[in-house]
Order: C-alpha cells, then structure tokens, then sequence
C-alpha cells in the first residue's frame, strides 16, 4: 500500500484489484444462469404448446380479401402489350365514332394517304 495516492485513499477509493478467479467465477454463473433459462423456457414451450385449446377458424377467416382499387398491376409488361395491341386493332381498322353524326374512323395509313393526296384544309379538320 506504499505506492498508493494519499488523497485516493482520502476520497475512497479502492485500492486493489478484483480477483480474477473472482471474476472468472462470476462469469461462468452468469452463463450458467443463461443456460438454465433457456432450458426452462424449451421445457415450458414443450409442455404447453399442445395445450391451448384454439377455436376452430371460421370460414370467412380463409376467404381471400381483395384489395380495394387500384390495385396494382400482377404483370404489367403484358399488359402494356395487351393495351398496344388493341390500339393498333383501333388504329388500322374501319369503324363508327358516332353513327348518328355520320363519324366514321378509317384506317391510320388511309387517312395520311388521303391528307397527303388533298392537302390540309380548314373544311378537313
């Protein structure tokens, strides 16, 4: 104790080390300790897990819930196609915009062969 502060020992401080078989000791309690609740929690789990009577699962609880809309896309890149495959369907095809008003829909090619054989025109629009 010759090499210790005066004023350490005034303050009280501790002026020795920690054994450490001391310190080793405690350690491996600890361990142990965790060991033994892991072993009591496997053993609970095994003894009561069959235990709990569950009530049976009513059919409503296995019908699938459908989002509300939107929903999203399950394959959009098919989609895309299918859309563009039926605008070009729209596009290269004769058929009726408005029947009564005498609106009909010619196909794309036609009508630039026919703007560029007739020229634009006011009346044309």
């Amino acid at each position: 104790m010759a090499d210790v502060n005066r004023t350490s020992l005034e303050r009280g401080h501790e002026v020795a080390d920690v054994p450490p078989l001391k310190l080793f000791v405690a350690g491996l309690l600890a361990l142990a300790s965790v060991g033994l609740i892991l072993l009591l929690v496997w053993g609970m789990k095994a003894v009561f897990v069959g235990a709990i009577d569950r009530p049976p699962v009513a059919p409503i609880a296995r019908t699938p819930i459908e989002a509300p809309p939107p929903r999203l896309q399950g394959a959009p890149a098919r989609d895309l196609q299918e859309f563009r495959e039926a605008e070009d369907k729209e596009l290269h095809a004769l058929g009726w915009v408005d029947c009564g008003a005498g609106l009909a829909r010619i196909p794309v090619e036609d009508a630039m062969a026919l703007l560029a054989e007739r020229g634009w025109t006011e009346e044309g629009k």
